[in-house]
C-alpha cells in the first residue's frame, strides 16, 4: 500500500499519536479497555484508508476524526445491544458458580489486598472525588479530566475544546476550587 503523501509513515503513528488518541477516547468513553480498543480500531481503519489521506489536515487531526467516528459507532451499537442482566435470572447471577470453574478453581482470581484499610480508604476517597467531579459544570469537568487525569497539554486542550488559553486557565482554576471545597466538606480523612 503506497500512500499519496510520501511523508505518511504508518510505522510511527502509535508512538506519535497513540497517547493523544487514548486520552481523547478516555474523555469520551471513560473506560481504559474500551479506549484502547477504539484507538486500535482507529489505527486499523487509518492504515486501510492511508491512500485516501489527502494532506488537507494534519495526520493527527485525520486520526482524531476517525476516532470520533469509532466512538459514535460504539455508542450507536451500545444502544442496540441488550444488556446481559436483562437476559439472566437474578438467582443465576447470585450463585457462586459464576466465580469458579468446574474443577473448583477461580475463573478470575481476586487480587490480594496488601492493606485492606488503605484500600477501603482509597476507594472511599475516589467515590467522594467522583461525586465532587460530577457536581462541576460539564466543561469544567472535561477540561479538568483532560489536564489532570489524562495529562493533555494546554495546547491540546485549547485545540480540542476550541478554547483560549485564558479560558482553560479559568476553567481549571474554578474546577480546582470547587473540588477543594467539596472535598473539605465531604472527605474526612
Amino acid at each position: 500500500m503506497t500512500p499519496k503523501n510520501n511523508d505518511l509513515n504508518t510505522q510511527t503513528w502509535l508512538e506519535e499519536y497513540g497517547d493523544y488518541l487514548f486520552c481523547y477516547a478516555m474523555l469520551k468513553v471513560k473506560d481504559n479497555h474500551l479506549s484502547e480498543d477504539l484507538v486500535q480500531e482507529t489505527f486499523l481503519a487509518a492504515i486501510m484508508a492511508a491512500n485516501s489521506f489527502s494532506s488537507q489536515s494534519s495526520i493527527r487531526t485525520w486520526l482524531t476524526g476517525i476516532l470520533k467516528h469509532k466512538i459514535s459507532d460504539h455508542f450507536r451499537r451500545q444502544k442496540r445491544e441488550v444488556m446481559i442482566d436483562d437476559l439472566v435470572d437474578q438467582t443465576e447471577k447470585d450463585g457462586l458458580d459464576i466465580f469458579f470453574k468446574a474443577n473448583g478453581g477461580w475463573i478470575n482470581k481476586p487480587d490480594a489486598f496488601p492493606n485492606p484499610e488503605a484500600a477501603l480508604q482509597q476507594h472511599e476517597f475516589w467515590k467522594i472525588f467522583q461525586q465532587c467531579l460530577a457536581r462541576l459544570k460539564p466543561k469544567q469537568a472535561e477540561v479538568f479530566l483532560a489536564k489532570e487525569i489524562y495529562g493533555m497539554s494546554n495546547a491540546d486542550i485549547c485545540k480540542d475544546f476550541t478554547l483560549s488559553s485564558t479560558n482553560v486557565w479559568v476553567l481549571m482554576h474554578r474546577a480546582r476550587l470547587s473540588l477543594i471545597n467539596c472535598l473539605k466538606i465531604n472527605w474526612k480523612d
